[in-house]
């Protein structure tokens, strides 16, 4: 609260007037000197005012012209009168009860008696259900029926017995208190803004003049008085009561004067004149309650000692209240504050004090979270208290800290009655006119009550049952004293506001005088002992009137927040008031802010003040941090803020992270932690070194949360100190992924295994632990927020081959060189939990113990082998138990597990009886082990038909080959299978191989045949010791067969080699333009006669075949470029003539390919017309199967006028590419034979056209595959990310910014979208030939 005192100066005379003449009713009028009652500002055009008078005459009065006109008389006088919210309407009351509705012109547009029997328009309604005399009444009986309701009493003598009047805050109902004639009590009347009557309330006895309606249209406040009380009662708009609450005196104490609402409807004035006048006694009292959780709280009282003139809240500002005395205007603002504990330590109890009249509600939230309106405990003073101050957290090195670390000193007291460090919860009181009572934790068996002050255990126990919490106890109370030298004095302690406990031995506050502010140090000594004393020490003038301080942590200075947004700085040590400045740059706050606090940041490195104004703007300095927080506190090492979007935000302490801020959203930033709360939720604290912060909601009930960030933050502080225990048991509570008690840092865990074991000492505890182990770095993916400075370390455990195998190797080997019997449990899930699980050795354990039956175990086998069970499935177990071939074993696991021994025996006797081997055998087989199955098996024959026989049903050649001796039957029996397996899945090569190794050599020769290895055909055969004619013969079959698959170089190599046939080799050889290799054989058997017969031949034909292809693919070529060419000029055309709105009639819907974002829309053509039969805005179609087939077979069609002929054209052209690249190689080398022959000009035509062929093809390549294609072949963008700019270009551009002809060619499959590539090499032709093209 600060306040601010103005003298009245020409206005005084103008009070002196309406003081003087009393009948003046202004109570309910907008004065030109006075705000109204109900705050409704006045219209900026309207400069008249109203002014009446008691004897008929109404006033205009002109400002700031002043003058004064009358405007009319009203007979029967009047009463009251009041403006409408909009300054659109006048309410009139005359002296005879009459309510006038007036205009702003003063034109009457309704009224209506008061004294009338009607209840109103919206009269209830009686549904006739049951008379009063036959219903229940409950232990009253039914005599309470018959008991008539005594009648209300008239009002006293000091009512004014005026009629009162008060507006909605919306301006469409308003209320009129007045004195019923015929009960001669009050009444109240609800009224609509067209003057007709909607509702009367009840008869209330004792019903008072005051009146006001909640701006926010809820409730109805007036006041009442009772024989025994005096109480603030409230109505609905339909008149009915709801609620009250009492007044702190007694019911003859007081008169009521008014009641009024502050703007935002948040705190309820009452105004109060003492009926009894004593000397020293107020004359006035102006009282202040706010309400929480259906519970009223009186929050300040001022007391006035040459009374009130006239008061009225701010129109604009909700907790401004303007106050008028004989003398001064008085401006007194608030601002809601938490009153709350300071300290940074974990001896802080999070303490939070809440006010509530004479009594201080206190709540340690680090040992009980008690719900308002209760509290732990509460301490009663003798007066209303004004204000609270907690002590500092004062930081230093101390030696009461066991490990010489920081610690924080709170204490103002002498060290005889609080350990040093340790006393942040201590307080100081200031209540009544000039009285600090300074209190601190109680010991035990120390006195609570003292000074006059009460201390009672409320929420926390007490009354017979264990008190939970450590409570205050007054330690000394002293009045302020006043160094005369010290000026200007303050004429009363009580006018000192904004009190702060700054340092350990200085309280800060400060009063505005007319001219200037000042602000008051106090100095603290030995409180607690005789000799304290709190005297002022300084008293530092300021220019500006000062609305906050704000001392820094470490007690040094403290930030002055001036009215203009300014702050100062304050140093305790020179006592200097300079202006607050951060990186040489003077800060100040855009508007005043409620709240203000200096923030450290980085370890203390550095402190910034933080600011929050009422229009929820944080800002950080000179820089707006939020646009959008409701309330803010400063944890240990995070700054935690609220925000309009219903989100608890949580910022590290780090000046890199808020700088990270300042350039984006907060609430998005990976920096930045984050939880959703509930609507309207406002931190009121936060346990110290702890996760819990208790929030408020709107109704005033509390929810405790623990935001993962800072739980898990101070998980890394406890794991850095070793404390296992303590950050295991937050984990287990807050549900924790525990693998962060590795992931946090492993190598320093796996260091200090044994210590871990040891600190936690809980074998559940490092059960559940182990259990809970996976692969996943959840610093990495759940917790990276708290860890984002390892983002660019890499993993800290991929130099391991197994996280989980390396815990538990280290965990067990701890837990077995401490205790093995009482870890016995973890140490059985350890080996269960390993990547290859080790349940067999858990098992034996098991099985050791159960065999020592002469020793006492801490934990029996039977519980180890539950727990085995519980942890593994339990078949998967009975398995195992099975696979060690025990079967003593086998039955302790199946005994003890749920399965039916009518399941189990049988199978079991069946295998006691069988040999070893094969008992092994039908195990490993029972158990799909079917390797191991095999082994067992290795050196015996016996059973060799069921071992094949599994080998096949399960594919397991591969391993049977390496078990099996390649030297044995049974590898040859594998062999023979394997290759039967092998041929029918067409692996023919291999399958020979399998049968060679079977010694089933037909069988090979077959396969060998089936794959077309010739060569192993005849390798086979001669193994086989065929005859020269059984060889002939199938020599024969393999020519034919070359033949067939167009091999005829290998087919010529048969019959030269195998049947000495050189004519048919030579042919051969001819037909596969092997021209070289005819000569070869041609000469090397002396028949020359076989160069005129064959190869000449052979030769001219194949250059005639090859021109005739080349001429074709000439006319091909120039065909398909220059229909391509046309084509896509007209589509481009109809794409333009589109995009413009030019195009009529039909429009082809197959321009745009189903990917294609040039349009974004899709066309379906009507199968009679053609026309566009319906438009679809989704890209996507719904074609079936084979229509997509189909539609993929028409792109590539190069038929005149088709929707895709230019796919199709580009298609053919490629195809044309390639087949003339790939002659090249093959006509080279005919043309070296023609030439051989002296065929020159039939050589130099075939190359000749060629090479224009391909001259011409590189020359138009760009025409068909454009550049641009290859830089844009990129798919276009889709989604989220495309931008409005981005569609906008890909519609004028064919999208993504391209040519249209580009985005065609995105329908093509990736090859055909880019040119061939060419194969021939760069000298093909021959150099003879070239000179003559």
């Amino acid at each position: 609260m600060y306040c601010r005192v103005k003298e009245p100066r020409d206005l005084l005379q103008n009070l002196c007037t309406l003081q003087y003449n009393h009948r003046l009713q202004y109570q309910n009028l907008y004065h030109p000197l006075l705000p109204t009652t109900n705050n409704h500002p006045p219209q900026p055009s309207r400069v008249t005012q109203f002014i009446s008078t008691f004897f008929t005459i109404i006033h205009k009065y002109h400002y700031p012209q002043f003058k004064v006109e009358v405007v009319g008389t009203v007979s029967a006088g009047l009463e009251a009168a009041c403006w409408s919210p909009d300054q659109e309407l006048l309410i009139l009351v005359t002296s005879e009860s009459i309510v006038v509705v007036m205009t702003a012109d003063f034109d009457p547009i309704a009224e209506f008696p008061l004294n009338q029997d009607d209840f109103g328009e919206n009269k209830f309604i009686n549904l006739g259900w049951g008379k009063k005399e036959t219903q229940f009444h409950g232990t009253e009986g039914k005599g309470a029926a018959k008991v008539m309701k005594p009648a209300v009493k008239e009002v006293p003598d000091w009512d004014d017995r005026k009629p009162w009047i008060s507006w909605r805050g919306d301006g469409q109902l308003f209320v009129v208190s007045h004195v019923a004639q015929d009960t001669q009590s009050r009444r109240l009347r609800i009224i609509n803004r067209e003057g007709i009557l909607q509702y009367t309330s009840e008869e209330v006895d004792g019903l008072e003049q005051a009146l006001s309606w909640k701006p926010s249209g809820s409730l109805i406040a007036s006041s009442r008085r009772l024989p025994n009380k005096h109480e603030v009662i409230f109505f609905e708009k339909n008149g009915l009561k709801h609620g009250e609450f009492n007044l702190p005196f007694k019911s003859n104490e007081m008169l009521v004067k008014e009641v009024s609402w502050n703007q935002d409807s948040s705190v309820l004035l009452v105004w109060l004149k003492p009926l009894t006048k004593n000397e020293g006694d107020p004359k006035d009292i102006v009282q202040l309650w706010t309400t929480g959780n259906y519970h009223w709280y009186l929050k300040q009282e001022l007391k006035f000692a040459e009374g009130i003139n006239y008061l009225c809240w701010d129109c604009t500002a909700p907790f401004l209240l303007h106050l008028l005395t004989p003398s001064h205007l008085h401006l007194y603002s608030w601002v809601v504050t938490n009153n709350i504990s300071r300290g940074f330590g974990s001896v802080d109890l999070a303490q939070v004090a809440v006010i509530d009249g004479t009594k201080l509600l206190m709540t340690p939230f680090r040992q009980s979270i008690v719900p308002p309106p209760m509290s732990a405990y509460e301490v009663t003073f003798t007066e209303q208290i004004s204000a609270v101050m907690f002590a500092p957290p004062i930081v230093k090195t101390c030696e009461a800290s066991p490990d010489s670390s920081v610690c924080v000193e709170d204490s103002g007291f002498l060290e005889a009655f609080d350990p040093p460090g340790c006393n942040s919860n201590s307080l100081c009181v200031l209540h009544g006119s000039e009285t600090l009572t300074f209190l601190t934790q109680a010991h035990a068996n120390d006195i609570l009550d003292d000074h006059g002050c009460n201390v009672k255990i409320t929420g926390a126990g007490g009354n017979g049952v264990t008190v939970k919490v450590n409570v205050h106890r007054v330690i000394a109370q002293h009045k302020v004293e006043w160094d005369p030298e010290k000026t200007p004095k303050c004429q009363e302690i009580s006018q000192l506001c904004n009190w702060v406990w700054a340092a350990k031995n200085t309280l800060l506050a400060c009063y505005k005088t007319e001219e200037v502010c000042y602000v008051v140090m106090v100095d603290i000594q030995s409180i607690g002992s005789e000799a304290g004393r709190v005297t002022v020490k300084a008293v530092l003038p300021v220019e500006e009137s000062v609305v906050s301080i704000s001392p820094s942590p470490d007690g040094t200075i403290a930030a002055l927040q001036c009215v203009s947004g300014a702050l100062l700085e304050l140093n305790f040590q020179t006592q200097a008031i300079e202006p607050y400045t951060e990186s040489g740059e003077e800060v100040r706050f855009p508007s005043v802010c409620q709240q203000v606090s200096l923030c450290p940041v980085d370890d203390g490195s550095q402190v910034i003040p933080i600011g929050l104004t009422s229009r929820n703007r944080l800002y950080w300095g000179n820089n707006q941090l939020l646009a959008n927080c409701t309330s803010y506190h400063i944890h240990t090492d995070h700054l935690l803020t609220t925000t309009t979007k219903h989100m608890l935000l949580i910022i590290p302490l780090k000046h890199s992270t808020f700088s990270k801020l300042f350039t984006g959203n907060a609430e998005d930033s990976s920096t930045v932690g984050s939880r959703k709360v509930e609507r309207g939720s406002r931190i009121v604290t936060a346990v110290p070194q702890d996760t819990r912060v208790i929030l408020q909601m709107p109704r005033g009930n509390l929810e405790v949360v623990s935001p993962r960030p800072l739980t898990v933050h101070i998980l890394k502080v406890l794991l850095n100190e070793h404390k296992y225990y303590q950050a295991l048991e937050i984990m287990r509570v807050q549900r924790i992924d525990l693998n962060l008690m590795f992931d946090h840092n492993p190598a320093e865990f796996l260091a200090h295994a044994t210590h871990f074991v040891q600190d936690v000492d809980n074998p559940q505890w490092i059960d559940v632990f182990l259990a809970s182990l996976s692969e996943t770095d959840v610093t990495d993916i759940i917790y990276s927020f708290n860890y984002s400075y390892r983002q660019n370390e890499g993993s800290k455990t991929q130099e391991l081959s197994s996280k989980i195998d390396v815990v538990c190797n280290a965990v067990r080997e701890a837990m077995i060189a401490l205790d093995e019997e009482k870890f016995l449990l973890p140490i059985l899930t350890s080996y269960i939990k390993m990547t290859s699980c080790q349940m067999e050795v858990a098992l034996k354990k098991i099985q050791n113990m159960r065999e020592q039956t002469d020793k006492k175990f801490k934990v029996s086998a039977e519980e180890g082998l539950k727990h085995l069970l519980y942890i593994a499935d339990v078949n998967e177990l009975y398995d195992v138990a099975l696979g060690t071939y025990d079967f003593d074993l086998v039955m302790m696991v199946a005994e003890k597990s749920q399965k039916d021994p009518k399941e189990y025996l049988p199978f079991l006797n069946d295998l006691k009886v069988l040999e070893e081997n094969y008992r092994k055998f039908k195990i490993n087989v029972y158990l799909r082990r079917f390797q191991k199955a095999l082994e067992c098996l290795r050196g015996t024959d016996n059973h060799k038909q069921e071992c094949l026989d599994l080998i096949v049903s399960e594919n397991l050649y591969k391993e049977a080959l390496q078990i099996f001796s390649s030297s044995t039957d049974m590898n040859k029996a594998v062999c023979e299978i394997y290759g039967i397996y092998l041929m029918s899945k067409q692996h023919y090569n291999e399958a020979a191989i399998m049968y060679t190794r079977a010694h089933k050599l037909d069988e090979a020769l077959h396969a060998y045949q089936q794959a077309g290895n010739w060569k192993m055909v005849l390798v086979v055969g001669a193994q086989l010791n065929f005859s020269k004619e059984e060889m002939n013969v199938l020599c024969y079959s393999l020519v034919e067969s070359l033949k067939n698959r167009n091999i005829p170089r290998d087919a010529a190599w048969i019959y030269e080699e195998y049947l000495q046939n050189e004519e048919e080799a030579l042919d051969c050889l001819v037909k596969g333009n092997q021209w070289v290799d005819a000569l070869r054989v041609a000469y090397k058997y002396n028949r020359p006669d076989l160069v005129d017969t064959h190869i000449k031949p052979g030769a001219l034909e194949q250059c005639e075949s090859y021109l005739e292809e080349i001429i074709n693919l000439t006319k091909m070529f120039r065909q398909y470029h220059s229909r391509l060419i046309v084509v896509r000029e007209n589509k481009e055309k109809q794409h333009l003539d589109f995009l413009e709105g030019n195009t009529e009639g039909h429009l082809d819907s197959d321009l745009y390919s189903d990917t294609s974002t040039v349009t974004g829309i899709t066309y379906s053509r009507s199968p009679v017309t053609g026309s566009r039969a319906s438009i679809s805005t989704s890209g996507r179609t719904y074609r079936s199967t084979k229509n997509k087939k189909k539609l993929e077979r028409k792109k590539f069609s190069t038929k005149e006028g088709g929707a895709h002929e230019d796919l199709g054209l580009v298609t053919a052209l490629h195809t044309v590419f390639v087949t003339a690249d790939c002659m090249a190689s093959t006509l080279s080398d005919l043309c070296t034979i023609l030439i051989t022959f002296g065929m020159d000009e039939k050589a130099m035509h075939l190359q000749t056209y060629l090479s224009k062929l391909l001259r011409e093809m590189d020359r138009k390549k760009t025409e068909i595959w454009p550049s641009s294609a290859l830089a844009s072949d990129d798919e276009p963008e889709f989604g989220p990310q495309l931008t409005t700019d981005g569609v906008v270009n890909q519609i004028k551009g064919g999208g993504s910014g391209v040519s249209f002809v580009v985005e065609r060619m995105r329908a093509l499959e990736p090859h055909l979208r880019h040119p061939p590539q060419v194969t021939r090499p760069s000298s093909w032709g021959l150099h003879m030939l070239r000179g003559n093209r």
